[in-house]
């Protein structure tokens, strides 16, 4: 059978079921600009699914040490012994006695779902369909998944993730949790109590004494909703998978027990993990990029909407630290046209400032606010984050820039460019 083609035409779920209903047995191969897939069929049921850019939360090791089924010593020698001995890591810590059987089963099965519907979300793609005689898996380790309870969970997953995203929309956005957790009740079996809606926004406070019952999926995840993690990091420790985290945060979003961290938040989980930058100084070569943003920076200082000494905003009875924290903005307003020249030439964002500082022969003190402290630069997966702090060397709300990009480290090819939002 030849079956080949883009998504744009034939989708993954008309794919499943053609493959399904002819019980073929063969390898399907999808290809989008970020990633390739293989997903293999023996009689139109799946037995395996393997992914290129191999992503952390679908490793076999990562799920077992997420779920508790092993520990993360355990997985480093079993690791090192199957370097050794070239097995299936599967077989390995059957062996090791580090995990049984069934749990085994449970972990391959899961992986192999993440890795799936993931690709249901693929909106473009190239697929291919190699029927085979046989195909290369561990019969007595995996249980075969029917194409038609893929089909109908892959169904589901299409028509809750754009509820879902429009209450997360990225997986850099923060979550504290709110005061009504004091009186949370969990209930077994009600995870399913909430109906996703497009229309629905988040309840009004619960009244003294109410109780807000939520089921163990939820509950699971409101214990890692901690003020300084945000959904990204949340993801990484998680037990379960991306579609059931993000769906638990927005039950609990929408049930009013969590809510989005302000800016004040947001500056104090800042300063619990940001990278300081350290600049060292180059002596060769023309810091010419220095001379191109030296009007901005002066243009900045005179004429923010932030500076005391504009002329429009008049004097300021704390002349000295407004005045530093002007210049504090300007200057971090100037890093931040640095970075974005940097994002648009180098096709991606430095790792740290003093990077940024070698790499175009900066002045050192750029990456320094007027009272000597590094600005903190933190740049995750789907965010960057310029932030400095006041006077007193507390954060402060107003100097603080950031852009969130949805998956933008992740489905963003390098070379592209990234694109960052003023101020």
């Amino acid at each position: 059978m030849a079956l080949e083609g883009t998504l744009r035409d034939f989708s993954l779920a008309d794919i499943f079921q053609l493959i399904g209903l002819q019980r073929k047995t063969g390898v399907l191969s999808l290809r989008s600009p970020d990633d390739v897939v293989t997903i293999s069929f023996v009689d139109g049921k799946v037995v395996a699914a393997d992914s290129l850019t191999d992503r952390l939360e679908d490793r076999l090791g990562q799920i077992l040490i997420k779920t508790g089924a092993i520990s993360a010593e355990e997985l480093t020698a079993s690791l090192k012994e199957q370097m050794e001995t070239l097995e299936r890591l599967g077989r390995v810590l059957l062996r090791r006695k580090a995990i049984d059987r069934e749990s085994l089963r449970e972990a391959l099965q899961r992986q192999t779902l993440q890795i799936i519907f993931r690709v249901f979300r693929w909106q473009d793609g190239d697929y291919n369909f190699s029927q085979e005689v046989s195909v290369d898996y561990d019969p007595d380790l995996v249980v075969p998944i029917t194409a038609e309870s893929i089909l109908m969970e892959g169904a589901r997953m299409l028509d809750e993730w754009p509820i879902i995203e429009r209450r997360i929309s990225h997986r850099g956005m923060l979550f504290v949790p709110t005061p009504a957790v004091s009186n949370l009740e969990v209930v077994e079996g009600e995870d399913e109590l909430l109906e996703l809606d497009l229309d629905a926004t988040p309840p009004e406070p619960q009244p003294p004494g109410g109780r807000v019952r939520i089921g163990t999926t939820e509950h699971t995840v409101l214990q890692l909703v901690d003020g300084f993690s945000t959904v990204e990091e949340i993801l990484k420790k998680s037990s379960l998978g991306e579609f059931e985290t993000c769906k638990a945060l927005y039950t609990l979003l929408m049930r009013g027990l969590i809510r989005e961290a302000n800016r004040f938040e947001l500056a104090r989980a800042m300063r619990r993990d940001a990278v300081p930058a350290s600049a060292s100084p180059s002596l060769h070569g023309f810091p010419w990029l220095l001379l191109l943003l030296l009007p901005l920076l002066v243009s900045s200082l005179l004429v923010a909407r932030h500076n005391p000494l504009n002329p429009i905003a008049g004097p300021c009875p704390k002349l000295t630290p407004r005045v530093l924290a002007s210049v504090s903005r300007a200057r971090m307003e100037g890093l931040w046209g640095a970075l974005h020249a940097h994002a648009s030439l180098a096709g991606s964002l430095p790792g740290t400032l003093s990077e940024l500082v070698s790499t175009y022969h900066l002045n050192p003190g750029v990456a320094k606010d007027p009272w000597g402290r590094p600005y903190q630069y933190i740049l995750r997966e789907d965010s960057v984050i310029l932030a400095g702090s006041g006077a007193t060397g507390s954060p402060e709300p107003e100097l603080i820039l950031s852009h969130h990009s949805l998956g933008a480290r992740e489905r963003t090819p390098v070379g592209a460019g990234v694109s960052l939002l003023g101020p």
